[in-house]
């Protein structure tokens, strides 16, 4: 064992510098005699522990390319690179963004570390997500070694007799967390980790009360968050594994922005209304014109109705038909497309109302384009008698005839809206 282990060393320290080694699959034991696969054509500036991270981190390079059919160029980002200062051993037992687990199947970790004694020592090696159901698993041994997948335990030092000193460890890839959320008042905003076998999770709030609250269980991957008033707090998931060792904490700062989306509309025949969350409107050209301080960014998504319509950035424009409505929901967002506030607004026109017949000495109707329930009043001028109150819908049919002969105010009203006001003459 002793003379094997010192030969790899020689072997590594000889290769300084000896590009052409990365192709020498005879050394590497790549072939299906051993069971394993080259993934890379080139070596790469990166070893095991920056591998590992980097295939679950999303640190490859553009334009890597892992594949046993035709290998391609494989680099990883700066930060997982040897000359970098790239993960070390210590790093997946470190790091917030793995856990320990125990008692998990090989279809359900992402990471293995193993121990061969001294030297060479540790090493990691990552579940190929490409074969959960029957899996493999992917190594770099070196600067001067190809990618390669292989069996568990079928590591390059194990088809070289190498023995294992200490039990492996497995680690699950947990997802890293943003370090701030954005998180509208009223609004909600699910914020997830990735849900992992063996890991367990709680999550929390560790700063001022009072600006979110949990509209979710706590003790899922996932969690919801409703901001309920402006200001800035912090969040705590923590996540165990196996038991006794130390859990992986990530903390991050949640921020109700002090916004409010305002703003102004015209009409084809009056200009600056004051945008409303219902507006009522006449037919034709509608403008609206958001105004917000340092906001120049938002969306505009129809979500009730069908009416066409041109939006950019703060303004959007429609043209009103009679009897129609159309719904917005508008989002503010920040410049790296946070959304920071969302309003919803509703434009609508009840169409043209009118009293038929008038004078009448028997029955009424409200002539109209809207197809839903009005109220009608029914108001003496100069007497003093009941006012007479209906629901109805348009061209229905009102009995006046029990009326006194006389003048009468006709007011019709949808919700709090008062859509149409006529003098109504009552004949004999």
């Amino acid at each position: 064992m002793k003379k094997l282990i010192f030969f790899c060393l020689s072997f590594f320290v000889a290769l300084e510098g000896v590009s052409q080694s990365c192709g020498d699959d005879g050394f590497w034991k790549i072939g299906s005699q051993f069971g394993t696969q080259r993934l890379s054509s080139n070596c790469g500036d990166f070893i095991c522990h920056g591998f590992a991270a980097a295939y679950w981190e999303d640190g490859f390079t553009q334009g890597s390319s892992l594949n046993s059919t035709n290998p391609g160029i494989v680099n990883v980002k700066t930060q997982y690179t040897q000359s970098g200062g790239g993960p070390t051993e210590t790093y997946f037992r470190d790091s917030p963004l793995y856990v320990q687990v125990c008692g998990q199947s090989l279809s359900n970790i992402d990471v293995v570390t193993q121990v061969y004694g001294s030297s060479p020592g540790f090493h990691s090696l990552v579940r190929d997500r490409n074969t959960i159901f029957n899996p493999k698993f992917i190594s770099k041994y070196g600067t001067e070694s190809p990618v390669i997948r292989h069996d568990l335990n079928s590591t390059w030092y194990e088809l070289n007799n190498a023995s294992k000193t200490e039990p492996d460890k497995h680690y699950v890839y947990l997802g890293k967390l943003k370090t701030e959320y954005y998180v509208p008042k009223g609004q909600i905003k699910p914020i997830s980790l990735l849900s992992k076998p063996g890991a367990t999770y709680s999550w929390s709030i560790i700063g001022p009360p009072g600006i979110v609250s949990f509209t979710s269980a706590t003790n899922g991957a996932s969690v919801s968050l409703q901001g309920d008033s402006f200001g800035t707090t912090q969040v705590k998931v923590t996540v165990s594994g196996c038991s006794g060792i130390p859990p992986k904490e990530q903390i991050i700062t949640i921020i109700v922005p002090a916004i409010n989306i305002s703003g102004t509309y015209t009409t084809s025949n009056s200009t600056n209304h004051t945008l409303g969350n219902g507006n009522q409107v006449p037919s034709g050209n509608i403008s609206t014109y958001l105004s917000m301080t340092g906001i120049n960014n938002f969306v505009w998504e129809r979500y009730q109705g069908n009416l066409p319509f041109w939006a950019h950035t703060n303004q959007m424009h429609f043209t009103m038909q009679s009897g129609n409505y159309v719904s917005f929901r508008i989002y503010a967002r920040s410049s790296s497309n946070d959304t920071l506030a969302v309003r919803n607004v509703t434009y609508y026109n009840y169409g043209n109302f009118s009293l038929y017949p008038n004078p009448s000495s028997s029955i009424i109707s409200i002539k109209s384009d809207y197809n839903g329930h009005m109220d009608l009043e029914i108001i003496p001028l100069y007497k003093s008698s009941k006012i007479l109150e209906f629901k109805i819908t348009a061209d229905e049919k009102v009995d006046i005839q029990d009326l006194p002969k006389g003048d009468y105010l006709v007011r019709v009203k949808i919700g709090e809206d008062v859509v149409l006001e006529s003098r109504l003459i009552k004949n004999e």
